[in-house]
């Protein structure tokens, strides 16, 4: 698949949210069981903002004729061939829709973007979000309840899939992209260094130690303190939640125990000098990758392309794995990064621009085109496609990099609902954990002060807390 500055994308949207669901759960309940769980989250404030109105009547003034749709988005950029293909396309067979992009940053602004332009009445039809906006623009009102539009595709994509844009059995976004957690390492330098590949974060650590003793100058992976989601997934994994509710109220456990054991792992590694303190795709960072110096990301399947736009040379060294477990024998692991497409609360053409959205996300078509844009599709279609695709250049001799990659998503849970203040938890952890990363202070400290500001901050926006 063709790669489209696939750096700046990707880091663009690296997000996520984040769930723990027992390993003994068999899959179809256990899809159950997270569908019943998003279902009473959010479900007091869903309340307030819903309407007896759905996206296929209201804001609709086409009556059939001609209609523009205005598109906020990132993977769709314009002047990119595979980008214009896939609106021709659309477009014949939907001749009296038209589509216009306007390129817009895969951030948390995307989401304050859309809640001032709600505020002022001047909204896109559609707007691309990462997952871990689409809580606070539901609880703000911004966004319309699709549920009615989307019911014709709902078979198109799985439900793990629909549930990170379905709250109280509503949905509010098609899923378009999904990044399930792999583990891409240098398997040339590892087979060189005599180090297994791990399959828990102890042995990640035991191989940390392995590597670094081989080479001073080498390191596992290097260790970026501004990666919030990245630390969020991973106290997820250990079984925490960081924002959870109960229709009522919200909780947050940033410092719970299980949250606070990935705090203490990542401090020692950092004490130990046995990860490198260094953010991601520098000038540095680039330059150790290339030198095989950082030998492996714990990322997600969107991993190799980014580091094949910084290190082409190194293809055929790289493979990658399923992410290393917290709990030995448990292979779920969250989903980090990916979008979806949302029909703003008022948007002119509604009943089309959900459309549009179910046809780009969740039809055979549209998915299958997903991939044109180097991304890794939510669809079923565009699955199913990468299991007969080219492994990624950065490991073209890996033929089973999809096989792997789709049985990591089988496995992969659903995240519970972010908070709707997470750029408040942004503010507050990044610059901390760095400073306690290079001054080799308590990371416990971070998240703890991190806690409280979330907490503070639900609290004087009118939120009930509970303990």
């Amino acid at each position: 698949m063709p790669t489209h500055d696939p750096a700046v994308r990707r880091m663009q949207h690296l997000s996520e949210e984040i769930v723990m669901t027992p390993p003994t759960v068999p899959p179809l309940r256990r899809r159950s069981m997270v569908s019943a769980a998003l279902a009473l989250a959010l479900a007091a404030s869903l309340a307030a903002c819903s309407s007896d109105d759905t996206s296929s009547s209201s804001g609709t003034a086409s009556a059939g004729g001609p209609v523009t749709l205005q598109v906020w988005t990132w993977n769709l950029k314009g002047g990119d061939p595979e980008a214009e293909a896939i609106i021709k396309k659309y477009h014949q067979e939907n001749p009296n829709v038209t589509i216009k992009l306007s390129e817009v940053g895969g951030t948390a602004d995307t989401a304050s973007k859309l809640l001032a332009a709600d505020q002022a009445g001047d909204t896109p039809d559609v707007v691309q979000l990462e997952y871990r906006g689409v809580p606070a623009v539901v609880v703000a009102g911004a966004v319309k309840d699709i549920t009615a539009d989307v019911a014709g595709v709902k078979s198109g994509i799985e439900s793990n899939i629909w549930a990170l844009t379905t709250f109280n059995n509503q949905v509010y976004g098609v899923p378009q992209d999904i990044g399930p957690m792999t583990f891409t390492y240098r398997k040339d330098l590892f087979d060189k260094y005599g180090v297994k590949v791990p399959s828990t974060w102890a042995e990640y650590a035991k191989a940390a130690e392995q590597i670094h003793k081989k080479d001073p100058d080498a390191y596992i992976a290097s260790f970026s303190a501004s990666q919030l989601e990245f630390f969020a997934a991973q106290a997820a994994q250990a079984g925490a939640q960081w924002w959870s509710n109960d229709g009522k109220a919200w909780k947050v456990g940033i410092d719970s125990e299980a949250s606070l054991k990935t705090a203490d792992f990542w401090e020692d590694l950092v004490k130990r000098d046995l990860v490198k303190v260094e953010p991601l795709l520098t000038p540095e960072w680039n330059a150790q990758v290339n030198d095989g110096k950082i030998l492996s990301w714990a990322a997600a399947a969107w991993a190799p392309s980014v580091l094949y736009s910084v290190a082409p040379d190194t293809a055929g060294k790289w493979e990658s794995a399923p992410l290393p477990q917290w709990t030995p024998g448990n292979p779920a692991v969250p989903f980090l990064g990916g979008s979806a497409y949302l029909v703003p609360a008022k948007s002119k053409h509604a009943k089309e621009a959900a459309a549009f959205a179910a046809w780009l996300g969740a039809s055979d078509e549209g998915s299958k085109l997903q991939l044109t844009l180097d991304i890794y599709p939510g669809g079923n279609a565009g699955r199913q496609a990468t299991l007969t695709s080219a492994p990624p250049k950065l490991m073209p001799q890996q033929k089973d990099f999809y096989q792997v990659t789709d049985q990591v998503i089988k496995n992969t849970t659903i995240p519970v609902t972010w908070g709707p203040n997470v750029n408040v938890a942004q503010t507050a952890f990044g610059d901390a954990l760095n400073k306690a990363a290079l001054d080799k202070a308590s990371f416990r400290a971070v998240y703890q002060a991190t806690q409280q500001a979330v907490i503070a901050d639900l609290q004087k926006s009118g939120y009930t807390v509970t303990k």
